[in-house]
């Protein structure tokens, strides 16, 4: 299937050409996902400190051994939103682990190696992306639950349930 915009010209592209629009893409494209890790370490941030909060409120009106639970969801919460933070490193294109070859191979050899390890780089930022963003929405699911833990323990307890 060929795309309506892609149209046959009467000279195609040099290798070496569409490489270098491949590697601006690539480069591109990890520049956003560098500002969506940003924003997903903000997002953290704001997890950790609600969570933090949450807890130094609730253990300084200590009311029953119940609140514990909620308190202990609002760690767990503060946790994961740290957890989502740390430092990992990535895979990123390592132009001295092959320089002498870089420096002696064509052009077009050069610039495909590194578009490859771009390229590796770029999945493995995706990979990391996803799986903080995975995290911190349970961070705040767990934290949701802490704070219905509270008024759910209390009323049990004013309802002399519990």
């Amino acid at each position: 299937m060929r795309l309506p915009f892609l149209q046959k010209s009467s000279e195609p592209l040099l290798p070496i050409e569409q490489l270098k629009l491949v590697h601006a893409e690539v480069d591109r494209q990890r520049t956003a996902i560098n500002q969506r890790m940003g924003n997903m370490h903000t997002r953290a941030a704001i997890l950790v400190t609600a969570s933090g909060v949450y807890s130094t409120v609730q253990a300084n009106n200590w009311v029953s051994g119940w609140q514990f639970i909620s308190i202990s969801l609002s760690i767990v919460a503060a946790v994961i939103g740290l957890w989502s933070m740390r430092p990992s490193p990535g895979t990123d294109a390592n132009a001295t682990l092959s320089f002498k070859e870089r420096l002696i191979a064509d052009p077009y050899s050069t610039e495909y190696s590194i578009v490859e390890d771009s390229m590796d780089g770029l999945v493995d930022d995706l990979d990391r992306i996803e799986k903080a963003a995975r995290l911190i929405v349970w961070g705040y699911g767990i934290l949701v639950l802490a704070w219905l833990a509270m008024p759910v323990t209390v009323g049990l307890m004013s309802a002399h349930i519990i």
